[in-house]
């Protein structure tokens, strides 16, 4: 069975092979074999064992550029996301940065949106090439036939695990419990969800969890065609009004930039937020703060994902055994265009 660690904020050791060595009383060539996946066969299964451990126990991780200078792989890793516009990316990006320029590596974006059938193949042909030492795949699962599923230890995902690979979950299904549950205890047997009008498996697992939460909570799940959206302005705002058209009361959007279309469109039809309609998105940006009144949201942490997910790709590249998967945690935030209780 894989393991599964959880954080809100992984760490980065500045510990060095010298120290890692002094500590396990071993040489330093012994811990870079380790390090660095070529110690099958050259140094006893216990050692190295014992190694990975007082390794772990210090937060070091192996200089994966220092690597890279050896073997001539790229010092650069991808980060795939499904709009590259979206502020929440934005965010991925700066913090993921960060995490990679702290080992000597740059992050570059690759976007989802408009190339959905040739994304994987762009970005195993640039693996394959050594253009990329290894990538960060938020939101998307891989296809059947995908080419890259032979390149397990150069990719991470994020938000949707695929299966045998490591991968970064976000404990959304926990949010949008809560979600359902907050809206549920306001006497709302209904909710409406306005969803992102995208290919995405983020967004497929987004309301497959919430339909859950409705199912144990008792309550209604409304969905229709008709309020789906993209995040552009035009597209979001006429389904907000549809789903004002039919009724909504409670609506819990795939996305804060849907929240706030459909909190715009109920400043300008005059209802009354939270006490005629109550909205739920997803993702707390800064402008989930900037509205009056402020959108209730569940938090994605931009930061402590990019980290997770960086920490994770770092140790696959540089040989280190991890667990499968990371989980970080996605708490409701509750502010004002929900009812307190």
């Amino acid at each position: 069975m894989p393991r599964t660690r959880s954080t809100t904020s992984p760490a980065r050791g500045s510990t060095t092979a010298t120290e890692v060595a002094r500590a396990a009383g071993v040489s330093q060539s012994a811990v870079s074999l380790v390090m660095s996946g070529k110690a099958a066969g050259r140094i006893a299964p216990a050692t190295a064992a014992h190694i990975q451990e007082v390794a772990r126990s210090l937060g070091y991780r192996p200089n994966v550029a220092a690597r890279t200078l050896r073997t001539g792989t790229s010092g650069l890793l991808g980060l795939v996301v499904l709009d590259a516009s979206h502020p929440f990316y934005g965010h991925m990006l700066s913090a993921a940065d960060d995490a990679a320029a702290g080992h000597g590596l740059a992050l570059t974006m690759i976007q989802t949106r408009g190339h959905e059938d040739s994304w994987e193949q762009r970005l195993a042909d640039q693996l394959s090439s050594g253009h990329l030492a290894g990538a960060i795949v938020c939101g998307e699962r891989l296809s059947e036939g995908s080419p890259l599923r032979d390149r397990r230890d150069r990719l991470v995902f994020v938000e949707v695990p695929e299966p045998g690979m490591r991968s970064v979950a976000l404990a959304t299904a926990a949010a949008a419990a809560d979600a359902v549950a907050l809206l549920a205890s306001h006497g709302h047997s209904e909710i409406a969800y306005l969803a992102a009008d995208y290919p995405s498996a983020v967004f497929a697992s987004r309301v497959a969890d919430c339909a859950d939460a409705a199912r144990q909570h008792g309550v209604t799940l409304r969905t229709d065609p008709r309020w789906r959206a993209t995040f552009d302005v035009e597209p979001a705002t006429a389904a907000a009004g549809r789903l004002l058209d039919d009724g909504a009361r409670a609506v819990v959007c795939d996305d804060d930039l849907l929240a706030l279309a459909l909190h715009r469109v109920a400043a300008e039809r005059r209802v009354t937020v939270p006490d005629d309609l109550e909205i739920v998105g997803v993702g707390d940006l800064d402008t989930a703060r900037l509205v009056s009144p402020e959108l209730t949201t569940v938090r994605l942490p931009a930061t402590s994902i990019a980290a997770a997910a960086v920490a994770l790709l770092l140790d696959a590249l540089a040989g280190r055994e991890t667990p499968e998967t990371t989980t970080v945690e996605t708490p409701l935030v509750e502010r004002r265009t929900t009812r307190s209780v």
